[in-house]
């Protein structure tokens, strides 16, 4: 399972312990042809996990409408040029939203020729710990899937380092439904979407700010 490289880059100065500010700017100047990213502002919602658990007693019907929804409409995007875009404007933007709201790096952004591409992204399953990082790692490498590996607090978090176009995104978010440790709700959220984004901010409700644990290059 390779993602396919679109342009011959430079591997990014991200560092293990990098914050999201830090790191999402380093993605930014990966490509010099890069020339916008895409952000969402959101309200996070517990997981379907966290809502099965509830002890409350709800119909079927009711959980079934719940679990299905992909009311997107609330959320918020921005839009910032690569060119403009800094850590430090970053920490400001995610220092100005209420303590319930996350800003979370889309996976779409444009070129300098117009042309829309894809940050191969993936949220996982699996808890932060030694032994699941491990697992993680050696499975991307297996894979020659070069890119982040990113502690969200409850999860990790993927970056690819290749830029894809759709067909090339399409495959290789349906390719990871084949993997067992992949969140394949978040994957069915954003096939529907024709995008995912993931979480770069801590929030009252998740107050993990996600930062780098491991550099996957071979």
């Amino acid at each position: 399972m390779t993602t396919g490289t679109e342009n011959t880059f430079a591997i990014p100065e991200i560092k293990v312990g990098d914050t999201a500010p830090n790191f999402v700017v380093a993605l930014a100047r990966m490509n010099p042809l890069l020339k916008s990213l895409s952000f969402t502002i959101y309200s996070p919602k517990p997981g379907v996990h966290e809502r099965l658990a509830r002890p409350a007693r709800r119909s079927a019907t009711n959980m079934l409408t719940e679990f299905l929804d992909h009311d997107r409409h609330s959320n918020k995007k921005w839009q910032i040029l690569v060119g403009d875009l800094t850590g430090e404007m970053l920490k400001e933007k995610i220092a100005s939203l209420p303590d319930h709201v996350a800003l979370a790096l889309d996976s779409r952004c444009t070129f300098r020729d117009e042309s829309l591409k894809y940050i191969p992204m993936m949220d996982f399953k699996l808890h932060p710990n030694g032994d699941n990082l491990e697992l993680l790692k050696r499975f991307l490498k297996r894979i020659a899937c070069k890119g982040i590996i990113v502690d969200s607090g409850a999860s990790y978090h993927f970056y690819g380092f290749d830029f894809l176009d759709y067909a090339r995104w399409r495959e290789f978010m349906g390719k990871w439904l084949l993997a067992p440790w992949s969140d394949s709700r978040w994957i069915g959220h954003s096939l529907i979407a024709n995008g995912g984004d993931l979480r770069i901010s801590a929030t009252q409700y998740k107050q993990k700010l996600p930062s780098v644990s491991e550099i996957v290059v071979r």
